[in-house]
């Protein structure tokens, strides 16, 4: 029983560590979105099926998703170092690489007929 307490709590503290941790990752100026997520996101945000995020519908805006980036959520460390145009850059190519919601997908499917 005592293991699975520990193992639990371990558990937890890992969970929630991502927020307060900071990535130190800089862009290069100018750089694409597609090209600071090759160097900084890559290593835990891979594609499946041509998608890399599955973003809620609430999240899918450049507003959200910088704040996100800047600051960090769940597991995600904060990417203080991207800022300006970059973090727009980032931003923009996350939505880009959304998987649409399935009525989407569907109106899209529909439309094409």
């Amino acid at each position: 029983m005592r293991r699975l307490y520990m193992l639990t709590a371990a558990t937890a503290i890992a969970a929630t560590t991502g927020c307060s941790v900071s990535n130190d990752f800089t862009p290069v100026a100018g750089n694409t979105g597609e090209e600071i997520f090759s160097n900084a996101c890559i290593d835990c945000h891979e594609p499946q099926d041509g998608y890399i995020f599955d973003i809620s519908p609430e999240k899918a805006n450049v507003e959200t998703l910088s704040t996100i980036i800047s600051k960090g959520e769940m597991l995600m460390p904060a990417f203080p170092n991207i800022q300006g145009a970059e973090l727009t850059a980032i931003s923009e190519f996350v939505l880009a690489k959304n998987k649409p919601e399935e009525t989407e997908v569907n109106e899209a499917a529909e439309a094409s007929e």
